[in-house]
């Protein structure tokens, strides 16, 4: 693994979440409280992306059937999703901020 520059910090208004392509892969970062969280931004339930979800702290929930998942680890925190989803570590490198791909 290795981090990628994927954008700018200010790119992403606080309580929301963007999407960026890398390597073939949907990546979501999301801002809570200042700080930045990645993951697949694909629902491992049904293949929705998850950032035009609603953000709730640090869950979002898939706008195709309500499935919800906690954006610092991936972690399924409400059905019909059962598997996780990938997180990744971010790092905030001069105004920039870097995904451990």
């Amino acid at each position: 693994m290795a981090y990628v520059k994927l954008g700018k910090v200010n790119e992403i208004p606080e309580g929301s979440g963007k999407m960026y392509e890398i390597d073939d892969r949907w990546i979501g970062v999301f801002n809570v409280n200042g700080e930045l969280n990645a993951i697949d931004d694909i629902c491992s339930h049904q293949e929705a992306f998850l950032h035009e979800g609603e953000l709730d702290n640090y869950e979002i929930e898939c706008n195709a059937h309500g499935a919800k998942f906690d954006i610092r680890t991936g972690k399924v925190c409400n059905g019909p999703a059962v598997t996780p989803i990938q997180s990744y570590s971010v790092r905030i490198v001069k105004g920039s901020f870097e995904v451990n791909i």
